[in-house]
């Protein structure tokens, strides 16, 4: 009697990269409907034993993807980024096989971020908590110092006009700050809510009238060194420089030095130019950041938010379920953006 043959679900193997991904390991197992095996490596920089993992892996979560992590995962069906960006992918050595694909919903968190430093870099607040804890009293009415100007009436100039930017724009208007938006595809016509939508071209406009300008771009061939030396010369002495887009975005001894030498009033920077692989204390700059008074440093924190990391993750385990039954991919950045069915089909 010929032996019937049983037609079984495959079961995927996810491997979670960095501590990112492999610390949501339990929130993804709960999450994910597919048969699958979590294989977590909460290492922020690849290892032997990693590599060895990745070699039969059919998935892959994490926020940096090396050359040599490219060439070892050669089964790899989707490499898929807890986060917006994808800069830190060797994705062009991957299969064409491969499907790139990254997650969002940090727009509001970002656009929180934003605000609150907009505010806080107007009243001077992290000088004047360090200052009064001294019991010196700069800034009071008491002394009759002149005060700082208000938000009102204040222009927001924003680099970029994707969902961050958007985010950013819809809460500084409720300040009753005119907003100034440059982007790669600008609109025919402009919308009535922004003081202008011009292409990138008009960077030298933008940089020129506005009190604050917001990097909220992508890193890429056309926006990586964007702020340099001569575009600081064209800021207001009185502007103040936010970035929550990528660090390479500006220039970085030029920041160093337009802080510096305060041809600018100030920053916030979240993003940076080099980052830790392990929990010692990193500086994260070769020039040194820390010790200007007008800046305010935070580690890349701006949209890391409960809500950003639940629905992330949320995002990460359904795409892995549309995987398995052939639908299509959610956020696709490379590769096909549906697998078929009969991949993930094995006989016994």
């Amino acid at each position: 009697m010929a032996r019937r043959q049983m037609r079984k679900q495959h079961r995927l193997k996810v491997v979670l990269v960095g501590n990112v991904a492999a610390k949501a390991a339990d929130h993804l197992k709960a999450l994910i409907n597919a048969p699958s095996t979590i294989v977590p490596f909460p290492i922020n920089h690849e290892d032997s034993r990693l590599l060895k993992e990745l070699a039969n892996a059919d998935v892959a979560v994490g926020h940096f993807f090396t050359e040599r992590m490219a060439r070892a995962a050669r089964s790899l069906k989707l490499l898929q980024a807890p986060n917006a960006g994808v800069d830190a992918f060797r994705a062009d050595l991957l299969s064409p096989q491969t499907t790139v694909a990254n997650a969002y919903f940090h727009g509001p968190g970002l656009a929180e971020y934003v605000i609150m430093m907009v505010l806080a870099l107007r009243r001077d607040l992290l000088n004047l908590d360090a200052q009064f804890r001294k019991g010196a009293w700069i800034g009071s009415w008491t002394k009759g110092e002149i005060p700082p100007e208000e938000v009102f009436g204040r222009s927001l100039g924003l680099v970029g006009y994707g969902t961050i930017g958007r985010e950013v724009a819809t809460r500084a208007r409720a300040l009753g700050m005119p907003i100034k938006v440059i982007s790669a595809h600008p609109p025919k016509k402009k919308p009535r809510d922004v003081d202008f939508w011009k292409g990138p071209a008009a960077l030298p406009q933008l940089l020129k009238e506005s009190d604050y300008i917001v990097l909220a771009c992508p890193l890429n061939k056309e926006t990586r060194g964007l702020i340099g030396s001569r575009e600081f010369a064209q800021m207001k002495r009185s502007a103040f420089l936010i970035n929550v887009a990528r660090g390479a975005v500006i220039q970085e001894e030029a920041l160093f030095r337009a802080l510096e030498q305060q041809r600018i009033a100030g920053a916030a920077i979240d993003v940076w130019y080099r980052y830790p692989k392990n929990d010692k204390p990193f500086r994260p700059s070769r020039f040194p950041f820390h010790k200007l008074s007008n800046l305010v440093m935070t580690p890349h924190v701006a949209g890391w938010t409960l809500g950003t990391r639940q629905k992330r993750f949320q995002l990460v385990a359904e795409n892995i379920d549309r995987l398995v039954e052939g639908r299509h991919l959610l956020n696709v950045v490379q590769g096909p953006r549906r697998h078929s069915r009969a991949e993930w089909d094995a006989t016994s």
